[in-house]
């Protein structure tokens, strides 16, 4: 085999392409990653988080990328408030009430900076045979019946490579995607998302807060140092505002939208970050596969924050496709179309369940149909009554349910 000729070819050097080469590494397979950007892992202000379930901690605990996170340092979710400010009744998930199924769980989830997962996951990249190829960008591929030719741009020099599979972790504008002349489905829900660190009273208790609001979610994220990570969902109008805002104003106006409860529990808001924001939408790929190509993480899908499940679809979507590519029938020809499209039907249906999820809280929370608000707070009071519903809610919470090949 030539230098430059591999099995696999991975455009995208973010967690998900970078666990996606580990794993592939570890099969034996000969793998390199294209990213267009130099590895950096320092922290930026507002700091730049990740939502992770226990069911992705165990996924990168088995692949050794774990320990180098924890000792970082990381915000530990072990329980969830959900409510809805100015209505009756709440939701309270703790990861106690999951050792029935999970025994070993401590936590439902956590929160960690994006450098400081992505750190240990490039020591692990540098001690592997996986070459790497950043500050590089993809010019141009062609597929044909025997494999894909890749032509590249790295240092002012073009670069030939041959692999049997590309695969496309280039995010949620991948420009894998756009060459292959994949559409997507989905919308902009013209509203942004408006991120920051803030500071309370009272910590956060390893607890992570869920405010549905008319115009969208505002979540409370615990991090690693007592303080929360914020994620304000708004319109335009409302994000521009928030944004132009004196420290001082937008304090005031996010305990205002907080609520209460919220309130009532982490104490007064006594700092904040500067403040960022980002769009929101939804983007679904209207094919996973194609010839000789493959698309994960957000590449393949992009979705509403409501639930912090991005990341983790993501890696579900890394070990769906290494199940496909463990085995001497891939290992003749990785880019097979057999082992695509089985790779695309394995993730279809979780993927559409969890946009499908998203979506419906949306549209519930936003909702002004007389006697939706009322509903609301009659299903939020009666969940915890209903054994069967809030244990799903707490694997699904804790992505105990989709553990799957990861555990």
């Amino acid at each position: 085999m030539k230098d430059n000729d591999f099995d696999v070819v991975i455009v995208g050097g973010g967690a998900v392409g970078a666990t996606l080469a580990l794993e592939l590494d570890r099969l034996k397979y000969r793998v390199a990653v294209i990213e267009r950007f130099t590895p950096a892992f320092s922290s930026s202000n507002p700091e730049r988080v990740i939502a992770l379930n226990y069911g992705s901690r165990c996924h990168l605990e088995r692949l050794g990328i774990w320990p180098g996170v924890a000792a970082q340092g990381t915000g530990d979710i072990r329980h969830i408030v959900v409510n809805e400010p100015g209505n009756t009744g709440r939701v309270d998930l703790d990861a106690a009430d999951g050792l029935g199924f999970a025994p070993e769980m401590q936590e439902l989830g956590y929160v960690v900076e994006m450098g400081k997962l992505l750190e240990p996951m490039y020591a692990l990249l540098e001690a592997s045979s996986v070459k790497l190829f950043s500050a590089a960008h993809v010019q141009q591929f062609k597929t044909s019946d025997d494999g894909v030719a890749i032509e590249l741009q790295s240092a002012g020099q073009t670069i030939g490579l041959n692999a049997a599979l590309l695969v496309g972790a280039d995010g949620t504008h991948s420009q894998i995607r756009s060459m292959a002349g994949i559409g997507l489905y989905g919308w902009d829900y013209n509203r942004f998302a408006l991120v920051a660190s803030v500071t309370c009273e009272n910590g956060h208790n390893d607890t992570a807060y869920e405010c549905f609001r008319k115009s969208g979610p505002l979540a409370f994220l615990p991090l690693a140092d007592g303080r929360f990570s914020i994620v304000w969902a708004a319109a335009p109008a409302e994000a521009a505002q928030l944004l132009a805002m004196s420290d001082e104003a937008f304090i005031t106006a996010l305990q205002r939208a907080a609520g209460d409860i919220t309130i009532n529990r982490i104490g007064s808001i006594t700092g904040t970050s500067p403040r960022a924001s980002y769009p929101l939408e939804l983007s679904v790929a209207k094919q996973f596969a194609a010839p000789r190509l493959a698309l994960v993480g957000n590449a393949a899908h992009t979705i509403h924050p409501i639930a912090g499940q991005g990341m983790n679809l993501g890696f579900r979507d890394v070990v769906a496709l290494v199940e496909m590519l463990d085995g001497e029938l891939a290992h003749r020809d990785p880019g097979q179309s057999i082992i695509l499209q089985g790779y695309a039907e394995k993730r279809r249906l979780d993927v559409m369940a969890v946009a499908g999820f998203t979506e419906s809280m949306s549209h519930i929370f936003g909702s002004e149909v007389p006697g939706a608000k009322w509903l609301r707070g009659l299903g939020l009071a009666k969940l915890p009554v209903a054994p069967s519903l809030s244990g799903l809610l707490l694997k699904q919470a804790s992505g105990v349910g989709q553990l799957g090949g990861a555990q």
